[in-house]
């Protein structure tokens, strides 16, 4: 079906003139017996036209947070109902039209259809479900929240489709705006005047979550004394609660109505009245605020947060916390070795959050004192501080602090040693040995000290042996060890460090093991008289006798 051409005329005509409905006397007002209507902020911020020469059948509601009730037979098949609310441009609204005309079975008997329109006039969506199904009212069929383009009165208008409609039922349409969790937001509120709210004295938005944990946290301005900020329960599908459309909840009907069952609903933007399952309140100017809630209930829940101002005004500022201990800080530049009196910067990051402060503290005497330090936050999620040099041999404990929007306190914490670099060298006496001798290994320290242990490793193939040692005042060493198996042998040293000094490793030198000539196993006798040529012969006959 087309509204366009046959309402867009008559849309920009009233969007035109839908400030003045305040004004407008000549326009009848329509009385339809529902609760909602007998709460005062009700009558005074929603106002109902019927068959008015200027606007038509329309409800406007002068901000977007309150039910709208059509009766049996209120919207006549062939006919519209409009509402319209002023909306901001890019928030997020979360808008559904529900009651009794939803019907799944076979034989429906209402389609209503709906047509969006921006504050010139121009249809931004519409939705023409058939008959007993709920519309889509977001943005897109896909998305579901409608988010306006313009700032500005939107009109939704409700046309009772006379070719695929056989009832007029009742229904309810529903226009508030929706906030993420886990972020901080911003509204103004303005205390009563004379004991009677103003506009922006009460206000209300909804959120879903699949948490059971809820906190609230409200900053409010020194301007400001807050009545109270409340907290209701209003769907939970999984407990049979309310209803889902685009995998978002929608409100228990009744509850939008102040009508509670258990937990759900009762919901109301008057001082008096059903408080909601948690609620908080100022003393005072200025006294921020805080509620918390644990569900009973698991699976995605919708909540309405409701701020009711009491005397001054101010922009408060709120945050919905669902995710907790999912937050952690990191290491992003951790000491290692670090030198005498050189600076030493720590750098953690959060996984997962925006930091707003954090704090190192240090010590250098075991904690008997501490400096703190405030740390600079670099793109939002690292924190960095620079702790200064200190002498060789001091040991520094460290530990962070830092909040993040989420009201988290995010704790690390860390240690180092400040010490000299070391550096050690070795040599070998000989390159090769026979077995069962003793191989000597030499080599020095630096910085020197004395009586400080060194292990001098050798390893071959199948065999792995080690020699300790200790140095003298000039950071010299020696090891000696016997080696009896033949091959190659790896030697190296090793100074695994000290109070002053870091630990370090020597090059690795190798030495070969091996059977000696056999001129050199009977060299003793060539030197205890026998002659050469003898020896030599004895050699040949030895050799042959064991061939």
């Amino acid at each position: 079906m087309n509204m366009e051409n046959t309402l867009a005329g008559r849309k920009r005509r009233l969007m035109a003139l839908v400030t003045l409905v305040l004004a407008a006397s000549a326009s009848t007002s329509l009385n339809i017996s529902v609760k909602a209507q007998n709460f005062p902020e009700y009558q005074k911020y929603v106002h109902t036209y019927l068959n008015s020469q200027v606007f038509g059948n329309l409800t406007y509601m002068e901000k977007p947070m309150f039910p709208v009730f059509l009766n049996d037979s209120q919207v006549q098949i062939g006919k519209n109902w409009s509402v319209a609310s002023p909306l901001r441009a890019n928030h997020s609204y979360h808008v559904y039209f529900y009651g009794d005309w939803i019907d799944r079975d076979l034989e429906p008997k209402t389609d209503y259809d709906i047509y969006a329109y921006n504050p010139s006039g121009e249809m931004e969506g519409y939705h023409t479900e058939s008959a007993g199904l709920p519309e889509h009212l977001g943005t897109t069929a896909n998305k579901p929240f409608f988010v306006p383009k313009y700032s500005g009165n939107y009109t939704f208008v409700i046309r009772n489709d006379p070719r695929e409609s056989n009832s007029s039922q009742q229904a309810t349409f529903m226009i508030i705006e929706d906030v993420e969790t886990n972020v901080w937001h911003e509204h103004y509120v303005e205390g009563k005047e004379d004991n009677l709210s103003v506009l922006e004295t009460s206000w209300a938005y909804d959120f879903v979550t699949e948490s059971q944990d809820i906190e609230v946290w409200i900053k409010v301005p020194g301007t400001l004394d807050m009545y109270e900020a409340r907290l209701y329960l209003m769907a939970n599908p999984q407990a049979s609660a309310g209803s889902i459309l685009n995998e978002v909840p929608l409100a228990w009907e009744s509850g939008l109505y102040g009508e509670k069952n258990g937990m759900f609903g009762g919901y109301n933007l008057e001082s008096k009245e059903y408080r909601g399952v948690a609620y908080s309140s100022c003393e005072f100017y200025g006294q921020d605020m805080f509620m918390n809630f644990t569900s009973p209930y698991s699976g995605k829940s919708l909540y309405h947060l409701v701020f009711i101002g009491e005397i001054g005004s101010g922009t408060i500022e709120f945050m919905i916390k669902t995710e907790f201990e999912n937050a952690y800080l990191k290491p992003s530049v951790a000491p290692k070795k670090v030198y005498p009196d050189n600076n030493t910067t720590i750098a953690y990051s959060s996984n997962a959050t925006t930091l707003e402060n954090a704090t190192l503290q240090y010590s250098t005497n075991g904690w008997k004192n501490a400096t703190n330090l405030e740390m600079e936050i670099v793109n939002n999620r690292t924190c960095k501080a620079t702790i200064p040099g200190q002498a060789a041999g001091t040991s520094i404990s460290y530990r962070i602090e830092a909040s993040d929007t989420l009201e988290n306190v995010l704790a690390a914490n860390g240690s180092y040693s400040v010490k000299y670099p070391s550096t050690l060298n070795i040599s070998l006496t000989r390159d090769s040995i026979s077995p069962n001798k003793n191989i000597t290994v030499r080599g020095y320290l630096t910085p020197p000290a004395e009586n400080v242990s060194i292990t001098v490793y050798f390893t071959s193939t199948n065999k792995s042996k080690q020699a300790l040692s200790r140095t003298d005042a000039n950071g010299t060493f020696t090891a000696t060890l016997k080696l009896e198996t033949v091959g190659t042998w790896k030697v190296q040293a090793n100074f695994s460090g000290d109070n002053y000094r870091y630990g370090n490793v020597s090059k690795q030198l190798t030495v070969q093991v091996k059977e000696p000539s056999i001129l050199e196993k009977y060299f003793l006798y060539i030197g205890g008289g026998i002659s050469a040529v003898a020896v030599i012969g004895v050699v040949i006959y030895l050799k042959k006798f064991r061939e």
